[in-house]
């Protein structure tokens, strides 16, 4: 007599039984979800712990806690790319060690820049300067070498996933459909509440979808676009 492959407890639905549905979302979380999925799709992998707070707070819906652990199952799968990616482990070490540095520095000039300016410290205050800039420098230091170093790992995961493009094909698929989905359900609560989509615009990291207008481009600073769900009521 055959049985039923028993489900692991936390795993959720499987993947091949799994149909996301976010008709049970606000539009808060539903916007949330469209940005941080989108990331996903190109490897940018946000943190998850939000959908954990918002849990312990009692503020997601049944049907969505249900569906949660199969979602998350599969976004983990991304996130687990880019530590097998070859020069990214170095990356990461070296983003690792310059800021940890910074701190070291920001942590012991700033301390002693505040004592020898509240108890006039002779030697402190001969080198009030040095001592400043010492502690913004590391300000800088850390958040520019951050910059880099995230820019030089989105590049060796984005060339790496480039060249292997059946990576994770069905997942991509996956993902552009809950996205999609979630677009549609934006809109729809949007038109149910009189919301002006002008008003929410979203963070996207791709352009492929239907039912969004881009508003900004991404620029040298902003890696993602700016769009407006279209949320109007089509004319008759």
């Amino acid at each position: 007599m055959s049985q039923k492959p028993k489900k692991k407890k936390g795993l959720g639905v499987p993947i091949t039984e799994f149909k996301f549905d976010p008709s049970e979302l606000d539009l808060k979380l539903t916007r949330s979800l469209i940005s941080v999925i989108d990331g996903y799709r190109i490897y940018r992998c946000f943190d998850l712990s939000f959908i954990v707070k918002r849990q312990k707070k009692g503020e997601l819906p049944r049907g969505f806690i249900s569906q949660w652990p199969t979602m998350r199952g599969i976004l983990h799968k991304f996130a687990a790319v880019g530590p097998g990616v070859p020069r990214v482990e170095n990356l990461l070490k070296n983003r690792q060690i310059i800021a940890f540095t910074a701190l070291a520095l920001l942590t012991i000039s700033a301390p002693l820049l505040v004592f020898g300016w509240i108890f006039r410290v002779a030697w402190i205050v001969d080198i009030n300067i040095p001592l400043a800039l010492i502690a913004v420098g590391s300000v800088f230091l850390s958040a520019i070498t951050n910059a880099w170093y995230n820019r030089k790992v989105a590049w060796a995961i984005f060339d790496y996933t480039s060249n292997n493009p059946i990576l994770l094909a069905k997942e991509h698929k996956m993902l552009f459909d809950w996205v999609q989905s979630l677009i549609y359900h934006a809109a729809r609560i949007m038109r149910m509440e009189d919301i002006k989509s002008e008003k929410k615009l979203t963070k996207f990291y791709n352009n492929d979808f239907k039912g969004v207008e881009i508003i900004q481009e991404p620029s040298g600073l902003r890696k993602h676009y700016t769009m407006r769900i279209m949320a109007e009521r089509r004319k008759k």
